[in-house]
C-alpha cells in the first residue's frame, strides 16, 4: 500500500510537488476553492501599500493564474544567505528552467544573457537576467502535461491544522469547507499554501493563534525617477531584449551595505512625473485581476498618462523612444519585527515597512547609477527619497524561518517543519533571502529537490 502525501495548495510549489510524486505515493491535493480568482481580503496590512494585484489567488495553479512566470536565478551570495549550497543547486535550476522553455527557447534566453553582461562587464553593476515566456503558464496544467500518471484526488477546502502522527495514531490535516469539517490522513504533509498562508497554517497547527511571525521579506519597489536617453545608450539595447520565445529584461544590479537593488528602465512619453506618482502608476497591473473594479476604473480615468505610459511598456513600442521612467526593487532581510500578526478569530496582519538602512542603501544604489551613466543621460527628473512611494512586488518570503531549521544546504531538514514530524513546507516562506530575484524558479527547483527527498521516503 502506498504512502499517503497531502499536498496542501495547488499552487505553482504544490502543482510541481503533486504530480512528481504521483506515481509514488497516493496523492491528494487541497486548494482553498476551485473558482480562479484572487484573493484581495486574505491578510490586513498597516504599514506600506500591499500588492493584491498578483500573486495570492485561488484555484488550480493558484497564483499561475496571474503570475507573469518571470524567471530569474538567484546568484551564489543570494543562495549561501538563503542556506543553500550553490552548486547543489545547479541541477535543480536546469529542471526548473526546462520546466518552462524547451532547450532551444533556454539557448536563445542564454544568448540574450551573455550578450547583456558583456555590454555593463566593465562597469559596476551586474546585470539582473530575467526572462518572461510569451506564453504565460498555468503551473498545474503544466505540471501535469510535463510529469502524467497516476490520478491525483482534488479536495476543496481550507486547511486549518496540521496534526502529525502521535501515541499509534495517524496524522492527518483538518479542513474547514462548505460540506463541513473533515479529515484527510496523511503519512506525509507538504505545505505550499504560500509565504502568507504557509506560516499562518504552521503557527496554527502549533497552538500559536495569537503569536508574531517574524521574518517576512519582499522586494519593495518604487518609481523613482525620469530619464531622456542619448539615441545611442546602451541602456536602451539592454531593458529589454524580444526572443521567439520570450522576453528578456535586464535591470541592472548595485550593492550598499550588502543590500542589492535592482534598477529597470520602463518605457515613458515624456519627462512629467505624474504618470508614475499616485495609485493609478501600477494601474493596468490591478486592473487585469479586477476588472470590473469602479475605484480602480476611476483611477485610470484620473490619470491617463500612467494607462498610456503602461501600454507602451506592455506592447515594449517605448523601448525604442528615449524617455523612460526609473523603477526600482529592493532587497530586504528577515527581521524579528517583521513579518505576521496573527490574531485568533480574524485575518492576520503584516506588517513589511522599509527600514530606514534599507532605504538608505537603496538610494546610494541609484546614486551609483546615475553617476555610472550620466554620459547617456540627457536630462532626469527626480523624486525626492522622502516622497518615494513603496509597494511590495507580491514575493512573500521567509514567514516560515521559526518552523524549520536552515542546516546550510537543502537536505531533508531544510524542508522540515522542527515540531511537526512529517510535515514539509514548500513555497516562498521557505526563502530566508532572495536577493532580488522573483522567486518562482527557485521555488520551481526547490520543488523538485524536495520531491527527490520524498521518493527515497516512499
Amino acid at each position: 500500500m502506498k504512502k499517503r502525501v497531502v499536498v496542501i495548495g495547488a499552487g505553482l510549489c504544490g502543482s510541481v510537488v503533486s504530480t512528481l510524486l504521483r506515481n509514488d505515493f497516493d496523492v491528494t491535493v487541497v486548494e482553498q476553492g476551485a473558482k480562479k480568482k484572487p484573493l484581495f481580503n486574505d491578510v490586513d496590512c498597516d504599514t506600506g501599500e500591499l500588492n493584491t494585484s498578483i500573486n495570492r489567488a485561488e484555484g488550480l495553479g493558484g497564483t499561475t493564474n496571474y503570475w507573469h512566470n518571470a524567471l530569474i536565478e538567484l546568484d551564489d551570495k543570494d543562495l549561501k544567505k538563503a542556506g543553500i549550497e550553490p552548486r547543489g543547486m545547479e541541477p535543480y535550476y536546469q529542471k526548473a528552467w526546462s520546466f518552462f522553455l524547451t532547450p532551444s527557447e533556454l539557448a536563445e534566453c542564454n544568448r540574450a544573457r551573455d550578450t547583456n553582461q558583456a555590454a555593463v562587464a566593465s562597469g559596476k553593476a551586474t546585470v539582473a537576467h530575467m526572462v518572461l515566456p510569451q506564453t504565460r503558464h498555468n503551473a498545474w496544467k503544466l505540471a501535469n502535461e510535463r510529469n502524467p500518471g497516476n490520478d491525483i484526488k482534488v479536495v476543496y477546502g481550507q486547511a486549518q491544522r496540521i496534526v502529525p502522527a502521535a501515541n499509534g495514531r495517524g496524522g492527518y490535516v483538518e479542513l474547514a469547507g462548505r460540506g463541513g469539517p473533515q479529515k484527510l490522513e496523511a503519512d506525509f504533509v507538504v505545505s505550499a499554501g504560500g509565504g502568507l498562508g504557509t506560516p499562518v497554517l504552521l503557527a496554527r497547527s502549533l497552538g500559536q493563534q495569537e503569536g508574531f511571525v517574524p521574518g517576512y521579506h519582499d522586494h519593495p519597489m518604487a518609481y523613482i525617477a525620469k530619464v531622456k536617453l542619448k539615441p545611442d545608450s546602451k541602456l536602451k539595447a539592454i531593458s529589454c531584449t524580444t526572443t521567439l520565445s520570450a522576453e528578456i529584461r535586464a535591470g541592472l544590479i548595485y550593492e550598499t551595505d550588502d543590500l542589492k537593488t535592482v534598477i529597470y528602465l520602463r518605457p515613458a512619453i515624456d519627462m512629467r512625473l505624474s504618470s508614475i506618482s499616485g495609485p493609478a502608476r501600477y494601474i493596468l497591473s490591478d486592473l487585469r485581476n479586477d476588472p470590473f473594479s469602479p475605484k480602480k476604473i476611476m483611477m485610470l480615468l484620473g490619470n491617463l498618462e500612467a494607462v498610456r505610459e503602461a501600454i507602451l511598456f506592455k506592447t515594449r513600442l517605448g523601448f525604442r523612444g528615449d524617455h523612460y521612467s526609473v523603477l526600482i526593487l529592493g532587497e530586504q532581510t528577515p527581521l524579528p519585527d517583521r513579518g505576521l500578526q496573527m490574531r485568533n478569530g480574524k485575518r492576520p496582519s503584516l506588517n513589511w515597512h522599509v527600514t530606514d538602512r534599507e532605504l538608505r542603501s537603496y538610494s546610494q544604489s541609484v546614486d551609483k547609477f546615475f553617476a555610472e551613466y550620466a554620459d547617456d543621460i540627457l536630462e532626469k527628473k527626480l523624486i525626492p527619497v522622502s516622497e518615494w512611494e513603496f509597494r511590495n512586488a507580491a514575493h512573500h518570503s521567509g514567514t516560515a524561518n521559526q518552523f524549520v531549521p536552515m542546516p546550510g544546504d537543502t537536505t531533508p531538514e531544510f524542508f522540515a517543519a522542527s515540531k511537526l514530524p512529517g510535515t514539509y513546507v514548500c513555497d516562498g516562506s521557505i526563502l530566508r533571502a532572495a536577493g532580488i530575484a522573483n522567486s518562482g524558479l527557485t521555488l520551481v527547483a526547490l520543488s523538485y529537490r524536495l520531491a527527490d527527498h520524498l521518493r527515497a521516503m516512499a
